[in-house]
């Protein structure tokens, strides 16, 4: 899924409101595990499903990164670029961990904070299809995520260039992306389906997985390239707290104009009927019958110049 036709992105300015924090229990997690470093906000009916998929990644994973810069993050002066930031939630989330660190988002679409934002962040206007405004060698790590089902195979090869470009080397590229899940029920399938042709129509591919892994090894620059999947049965009955709130994202991705009107060519339905068999889906995945999501991170490092 992801921030399909940027509609989610530009909406409108995010608007804040306070979240109450619910324990997500988990199964077959033994009674001396160390307990949860993060949990799942449980929000409110019109936060921006991009910063629910934001809380969501970080729940799942319990860190806002995989890549191994924790330490160099504690110590300051680690300076992190979020590629593609929408709102910048990722941003702002981790400079106020990181006080210490410099972090910059950069986006088509200004929805980001302008003015008031913390004194460790900045936030840049542009297109990464036209190549970032920044030096080579300029950040010591750098992040994107939540871009499926926006570009097609040729730009996402440009992208990753770019990303490993402005990194300096020995540091960390790291994507977070979810995939479309796999055996949706009779009717959910139906939408699935017309989402991946309407992708292969945009020369799109939405289950990036396998191609981000293949296309990183490729890369002679790169080394250490390593994943981590997590999965999520979508809706509360079989996946919980966290399934209801994928919940959540997937059906604004499915109901947020355009894509009704969009998909409705793609399976010979007018948006009238589109928007009452989705209800079908909703009551299906209700009912148990739901597909296991997946979201995955995915992290290389840049080799050392002497490496090459």
């Amino acid at each position: 899924m992801g921030k399909a036709f940027s509609t989610f992105r530009a909406r409108k300015s995010i608007r804040s409101k306070r979240a109450s924090f619910a324990f997500e229990s988990v199964q077959n997690v033994q009674k001396d595990a160390e307990p949860l470093k993060y949990f799942l906000p449980n929000f409110i009916e019109d936060t921006d499903i991009m910063v629910i998929l934001h809380f969501l990644d970080r729940y799942l994973f319990q860190s806002n990164f995989n890549a191994p810069i924790e330490e160099q993050l504690i110590d300051g002066n680690f300076k992190i670029l979020d590629a593609c930031c929408g709102a910048g939630t990722w941003v702002l989330d981790m400079a106020s961990i990181y006080k210490s660190s410099n972090f910059i988002g950069i986006d088509l679409c200004p929805v980001f904070p302008t003015e008031i934002k913390p004194y460790n962040v900045e936030f840049v206007q542009g297109d990464i299809l036209e190549g970032l405004p920044f030096e080579d060698n300029t950040f010591d790590y750098v992040h994107q995520g939540n871009m499926v089902e926006i570009y097609t195979l040729g730009q996402w090869r440009f992208i990753t260039m770019e990303l490993i470009r402005v990194c300096k080397p020995g540091g960390y590229i790291e994507f977070t992306e979810p995939e479309l899940g796999s055996n949706p029920g009779p009717i959910l399938s139906k939408f699935y389906d017309a989402l991946i042709e309407l992708s292969e129509s945009r020369n799109v591919k939405i289950r990036m997985y396998d191609n981000l892994i293949s296309n990183l090894n490729s890369i002679p620059m790169v080394q250490n390239v390593e994943s981590e999947l997590k999965c999520i049965p979508l809706g509360s009955r079989r996946g919980g707290n966290a399934g209801h709130e994928y919940l959540e994202v997937h059906n604004g991705f499915f109901l947020n104009v355009p894509m009704p009107e969009t998909m409705c060519k793609f399976m010979g339905l007018s948006v009238e009927q589109y928007l009452e068999m989705f209800k079908e889906a909703r009551k299906e995945v209700a009912d148990g019958i739901s597909p296991e999501c997946e979201v995955y991170r995915i992290w290389c490092q840049k080799i050392y110049e002497e490496d090459e």
